[in-house]
């Protein structure tokens, strides 16, 4: 029971348990007497039905892949957004020139890996529809990686953290913005409502978890119904709720701690296990040469560290923000390189960019994905091995 213990403290922990669970997802799909049970289990329907006046009431039926995916990655969106609140009122993100850099690291993380897909893809208008794939990143396998090495600063540490943090920001806005179906008014009427509920009892300080629950699920609903992805309800959610209670005791870090083991060990394990299993009996060679497999690649493995390095160096030249203490350049470069690994969250705006014909690159799109990840979780680890060694 002891190492049981300590081996879930480690905070290298959650980065192994998604390559297991995604070591999983890939042989349950390839092996021919699991595939189709595993088939099965991601399409199984499940409904609830939510009650409401008159017409409006609705019973919301989906596959168990679909709960994953716009359910309890909306949780794990809350948790992002609570990290994102705190820190920036009360932590590590408090002055203008610390939360600079990994601002303008994220920014070009995202910019660069867009650019180059668009190079590659622009004769292409459905292709085009991935191009945000390459530019998120995955906060749990980097992080995984890097506690797995010694004698990185803790500033390093917290710049990759409070960046993953932006950048998953970033994609909950493209995925507001790019990825959204035809629009529901009687839907966001509801959303709006919620939110002004919401704003009420943050500003009365209200600290009884079960309202904001309760108002939480309406608005999850509501936006489900919408046609705006239901991942950003928990982003809005998190923004209402208050750092502190009347007391002055921490409420959204008592939330935050008690959420993130279920997101971190339950959560991003069971979606990686339901959207990694990637079909290769049926993959096209020819496929993984394409244009969309390339821009993701390359994207991924090349635009995201060169962009968050190039961007972050020239804040820093420019004084526009500060760079990480007791760190040097090569050391932060592989930090860079981390960022590379875009894995579940790429893997999710894979599956919005392309919903409306998931096959259309015969599974070569999320095997880009799965290579590009590891490429960069393998080059960065024994770069920061390396690189460690010689500072040592």
């Amino acid at each position: 029971m002891q190492f049981i213990t300590r081996l879930v403290k480690n905070e290298s922990f959650p980065g192994v348990l998604l390559i297991i669970f995604t070591a999983l997802a890939l042989l349950c799909q390839n092996t021919p007497f699991l595939s189709a049970i595993y088939e099965n289990f991601l399409h199984l329907e499940i409904g609830i039905n939510v009650s409401g006046a008159n017409e409006h009431s609705a019973t919301v039926s989906k596959s168990l892949v679909h709960w994953i995916n716009d359910g309890l990655i909306a949780i794990f969106f809350f948790c992002i957004g609570l990290e994102l609140k705190y820190e920036i009122l009360r932590g590590q993100l408090r002055d203008i020139k610390s939360v600079s850099l990994p601002i303008f690291g994220a920014l070009g993380g995202m910019i660069f890996p867009a650019l180059i897909f668009t190079s590659i893809n622009s004769h292409d208008s459905f292709a085009m529809q991935g191009w945000a794939i390459p530019t998120a990143t995955d906060i749990a396998f980097a992080v995984g990686i890097l506690m797995l090495i010694k004698g990185i600063p803790t500033s390093l540490k917290l710049f990759l953290l409070s960046l993953a943090i932006f950048d998953d920001f970033g994609a909950i806005v493209i995925i507001a913005l790019f990825y959204t179906s035809e629009l529901s008014l009687f839907a966001i009427l509801v959303c709006v409502l919620c939110v002004a509920l919401l704003f009420l009892l943050n500003y009365y300080h209200v600290s009884k978890l079960p309202f904001y629950c309760i108002i939480g699920f309406i608005l999850w609903v509501a936006m489900l119904e919408s046609g705006v992805h239901a991942t950003l309800s928990g982003v809005i959610a998190a923004i209402f709720i208050p750092i502190d209670t009347k007391n002055n005791e921490s409420f959204a870090k008592k939330i935050y701690n008690d959420l993130n083991p279920w997101v971190m060990y339950l959560i991003l394990p069971l979606f990686a296990f339901a959207n990694a299993g990637v079909d290769l009996k049926g993959l096209d060679l020819s496929y993984l040469l394409s244009s969309v497999s390339l821009g993701i690649f390359l994207g991924l493995f090349l635009g995201k560290q060169l962009g968050v390095f190039l961007f972050s160096f020239i804040s820093v030249k420019l004084k526009l923000a500060s760079f990480p203490k007791d760190a040097s350049y090569v050391q932060f470069y592989g930090i860079c390189i981390l960022t590379g690994i875009g894995f579940t969250m790429s893997l999710f705006i894979d599956t919005l960019a392309y919903a409306d014909n998931l096959g259309a690159y015969a599974q070569a799109d999320k095997l880009a994905i799965l290579l590009a990840s590891f490429s960069s979780a393998i080059l960065a680890y024994v770069y920061l091995k390396l690189t460690s060694k010689e500072k040592n």
